[in-house]
């Protein structure tokens, strides 16, 4: 019997199973994909909306075991599903880290994708100080290969994984051939240098920033590459990058307590992400969801599925930084005018009229 094959299942059983859709949100049009050993939902962002307006949402199990490999381990091998399923034991597991010294050795300039960062700011000079700012933020790494390595360190400065990705030097495309995303935390366990049971909890890209920049307004976005491209136009936010469609959960955004938050979902994630935003709130955040790319967007970008690092993208090529800052959708302006001018949020909040998830 091979216990490591078995199919997806959409669940189409009359409107009682069907469930509220992350994107256009009706509530009895998403089917959810089910692990075809167990029947259980993969997650509740992960299937089919057949909603009759053309919704056109659609995240299958491929593409979400590629977002986050370590969740795949709990439909592919039932004797892992024992341990992964018990929370008391799974709570008590200690966080594995990853020395610091790994960090230090990657971090390198010689990556396909500060390569292409080059192309898009600071043109004009010998050196770039936009590119040194954001490697001296984030450390980035690089393998042999040329692969950016994106490291998740938390707000103790401790490492969790890094994650290890390709693009086109001149696209800044994501090259999705020759292995996809690889996790250096997989790298050092095939490697013999780091345990079998070393206990992965994924952190935000970025994290560590919280405590470098305490009094920064935090933004927030899905890919790493949009959290670096938008530092770039717009450093006066810490950029933070939840590292998947379905990262977006509140043990993982927890750290941000009592901050500031504008968040920047993906042209097809603002639905989803102003619910989030609710719940954001609820841990003691004053949050706005930005509307750039829902007010903005072409139907040939939604179709596309851009997100912010697109959209910057090609502003970026046809004018100036300054210009692009100038972009701003009214709700960041506002944001933006508060923050210089006086730190009492919630009287400003109020009298600029911004939108606050509540």
């Amino acid at each position: 019997m091979n216990i490591y094959i078995q199919p997806y299942l959409e669940k189409y059983t009359g409107k009682s199973s069907r469930h509220k859709c992350p994107k256009c949100g009706d509530p009895h049009s998403f089917a959810y994909y089910l692990d075809g050993n167990t029947g259980e939902v993969i997650d509740k962002v992960v299937g089919r909306c057949n909603h009759e307006s053309g919704c056109g949402y659609h995240y299958t199990p491929k593409q979400f075991f590629i977002d986050n490999p370590v969740e795949k381990d709990r439909f592919t091998d039932p004797v892992k599903q024992k341990t992964f399923r018990n929370p008391i034991q799974e709570s008590q597991r200690e966080t594995g880290y990853i020395p610091f010294s790994y960090v230090e050795k990657s971090v390198s300039y010689n990556s396909s994708f500060i390569y292409f960062l080059c192309g898009l700011f600071d043109r004009y000079t010998l050196e770039s100080p936009t590119i040194e700012k954001m490697m001296q933020d984030y450390a980035l790494g690089a393998t042999k290969g040329g692969s950016v390595i994106y490291w998740q360190i938390d707000i103790k400065g401790k490492v969790r994984t890094g994650k290890v990705m390709k693009y086109d030097p001149n696209t800044g495309h994501r090259i999705k051939d020759g292995g996809g995303i690889n996790w250096i935390h997989s790298i050092m366990k095939r490697q013999g240098l780091l345990p079998e049971d070393f206990n992965l909890v994924q952190c935000l890209f970025g994290e560590h920033l919280l405590r470098m920049y305490p009094d920064k307004v935090v933004a927030l976005v899905e890919s790493e590459k949009s959290a670096l491209i938008a530092s770039g136009v717009y450093p006066e936010y810490i950029w933070l990058a939840t590292g998947g469609k379905s990262q977006l959960s509140i043990d993982k955004l927890k750290v941000m307590q009592g901050r500031t938050v504008i968040m920047f979902p993906d042209v097809d994630g603002f639905e989803y992400w102003s619910d989030k935003a609710k719940e954001v709130e609820a841990i003691g955040c004053k949050v706005v969801v930005s509307d750039l790319l829902e007010k903005n967007a072409t139907a040939e970008d939604r179709e596309n599925k851009i997100d912010l690092a697109d959209w910057l993208i090609r502003n970026l090529s046809e004018s100036t930084v300054t210009e692009v800052r100038s972009g701003l959708s009214e709700a960041e302006r506002n944001l933006q005018i508060m923050t210089e001018k006086n730190p009492a949020l919630q009287l400003l909040i109020d009298t600029f009229d911004l939108k606050l998830i509540a």
